[in-house]
């Protein structure tokens, strides 16, 4: 009963985590919305629910050459294709692949959000969660046709190392990635290692919080009646272009009405293993931090008049050293919690389109804004 009281209120901290790798969502029409995928219109449309669309599920998973089957009233859906299978578990918001199961976002760019809904017993799964197909989505802001595009991944293979353990004072599961495939082992040994290591960080705090409630016990006779819990995930937001840009969330929960969450993120080479920065991206002469904080400002100034957010510091500009990822469609920079709002606004990302960044990007970077499948 405890732990059925702890779990969702992590599920929750992660539901929050908004999800912005796919295109900017506007109002307007419920539908139908066409869709066009890799250039050739399907038959079945698209459909809009509060700003967010929604795309049939099985007619774009036949098209790509799934075979799709339905597990009844558990809800889990899977998709086969080869040795590939994608399941998604739609009344638990999880998805299964390649050995890595996660949690989908609750949110859609900072807006409440349904993972999927179901028209006349159809389903139509959330545009954005067909990344996990290879898909990007393109939508003009209240337009009548969704365009839907198969990106060139970068030739390597990313498996999930997991560790779990429980006792009688925590529990943690970890999952991070682990690349092979590339022509330069020490710059694969060295990326692993680096993964490797931000995930056992957060398993040794874990375990230092659990001592600590050792000693407390011992000494003071404090009693706890949840087990502390430390949960450490990934999700892969870009591989392509020779660039991999990955997002780690560390969450722990040390008593109390909720854990906190901590996520980090990394844009690096393949080629050199090299990490980037907001800057590395950009012109020398680029005035990038001006442009994207305005974007920034502008989005939330729009949830907080359609009162989807409310600010408890008032932001004015970003940092040399922001948080940020890339995504299919742009540049994703991103706060922690408490940073700029409350906790249960979660941890809130912005995108900014690389189409209107394309000007301050450097030349070695101008792949950023071409075709995704190129």
């Amino acid at each position: 009963m405890i732990k059925k009281l702890l779990l969702p209120a992590f599920i929750v901290c992660l539901l929050l985590s908004v999800h912005t790798d796919a295109f900017a969502a506007g109002g307007g029409q419920a539908g139908p919305i066409t869709v066009v995928l890799n250039g050739s219109q399907i038959e079945a449309v698209a459909y809009e629910a509060d700003g967010i669309p929604y795309l049939p599920l099985r007619a774009i998973c036949e098209s790509l050459g799934y075979e799709i089957r339905w597990a009844g009233e558990s809800g889990a859906i899977s998709a086969l294709k080869g040795g590939e299978n994608i399941t998604m578990d739609l009344k638990n918001n999880r998805i299964a692949a390649d050995g890595h199961a996660y949690y989908m976002g609750g949110d859609y760019l900072g807006a409440p959000a349904e993972s999927h809904i179901v028209i006349n017993d159809y389903t139509y799964l959330r545009a954005d969660l067909f990344a996990e197909f290879g898909l990007v989505p393109h939508w003009d802001q209240g337009g009548d046709k969704i365009t839907l595009l198969s990106i060139k991944k970068n030739a390597i293979t990313i498996s999930t190392v997991k560790q779990n353990s429980e006792d009688d004072l925590i529990e943690i599961t970890i999952q991070y990635p682990r690349i092979e495939g590339l022509e330069d082992k020490a710059v694969q040994d060295s990326i692993n290692a680096r993964f490797e290591k931000e995930a056992l960080q957060a398993r040794d705090e874990g375990l230092k919080n659990a001592d600590e409630l050792r000693t407390l016990r011992q000494s003071e006779g404090v009693t706890s009646p949840n087990k502390y819990e430390t949960y450490f995930d990934y999700s892969i937001k870009y591989n392509q272009n020779g660039l991999l840009s990955v997002v780690f969330s560390d969450y722990q929960y040390t008593g109390g009405a909720h854990g906190s969450t901590i996520q980090t993120s990394h844009t690096l080479d393949l080629k050199t293993g090299r990490e980037y920065r907001i800057k590395d991206l950009m012109l020398d002469q680029a005035d990038y931090v001006t442009f994207i904080s305005t974007a920034v400002r502008d989005q939330i100034s729009q949830k907080i008049r359609a009162g989807e957010l409310d600010e408890l510091t008032v932001f004015t500009a970003i940092k040399d050293d922001q948080d940020f990822y890339l995504s299919s469609g742009g540049l994703v920079v991103y706060f922690q919690q408490y940073e700029y709002f409350p906790y249960a606004a979660g941890i809130q990302g912005f995108p900014v389109e690389f189409s209107t960044l394309k000007d301050m990007l450097s030349p070695d970077f101008s792949f950023l804004y071409g075709d995704p499948r190129e």
